[in-house]
């Protein structure tokens, strides 16, 4: 696996643990700002079917190379943004607005970020990148949901947002160096690429 390979995993788990370490008790955090089953489901509902709409209404359209990398950048960030919104989430309202905003950057981001985890995977072991890339968000998501239990028990919800908010900045680094490395290190970057 090459170093790319392994900064688009690496990035991509870290925003798995991200939001996993609050989705096990998600509904809990709903109530603490208010709400209740209908709220807890309504958002999450929300934050699904907007990443849907918006996945298809975004991916429909030809975007050159150089347009696909800051939409990587952009969907990231807001993406990166939303979660740290959740240190402000006070009633259900915000937390809807919340839920759209990283839903957006979801969007954006995440099928460009598969067409370049594609891009490094070699014809030869691409059962094995695929399976190692599934497996460690697995992983992730199931050390998350201990973690996010673990920290919500002892330091409460604020620490738990910190937590995930961290970590979202951390992947979001990540996917910068990456972008770094791939498209912008060697000036391989030009608008008329359609790479």
């Amino acid at each position: 696996m090459s170093f790319l390979y392994k900064l688009l995993v690496s990035s991509f788990t870290l925003s798995v643990f991200s939001e996993g370490i609050i989705l096990p008790i998600y509904a809990i955090f709903v109530q603490q700002v208010g709400g209740g089953i209908l709220e807890a489901s309504g958002t999450m509902a929300t934050f699904l079917i907007t990443e849907g709409i918006f996945t298809m209404l975004v991916h429909r359209l030809h975007w050159s190379r150089t347009h696909r990398i800051l939409l990587l950048i952009l969907g990231w960030a807001i993406w990166t943004v939303g979660v740290g919104l959740y240190l402000i989430v006070s009633n259900i309202l915000m937390l809807f607005l919340t839920q759209i905003l990283t839903a957006l950057g979801n969007a954006l981001a995440n099928p460009i970020f598969e067409q370049e985890l594609a891009a490094h995977t070699d014809n030869n072991t691409a059962q094995f990148a695929w399976g190692f890339f599934e497996g460690a968000n697995s992983i992730a998501q199931g050390i998350a949901a201990v973690v996010g239990g673990v920290i919500a028990i002892k330091f409460g919800f604020s620490a738990l947002i910190w937590v995930m908010a961290i970590t979202a900045t951390g992947s979001f680094l990540l996917i910068l160096l990456y972008i770094w490395r791939r498209h912008l290190k060697n000036f391989d970057i030009s608008p008329d690429s359609s790479v």
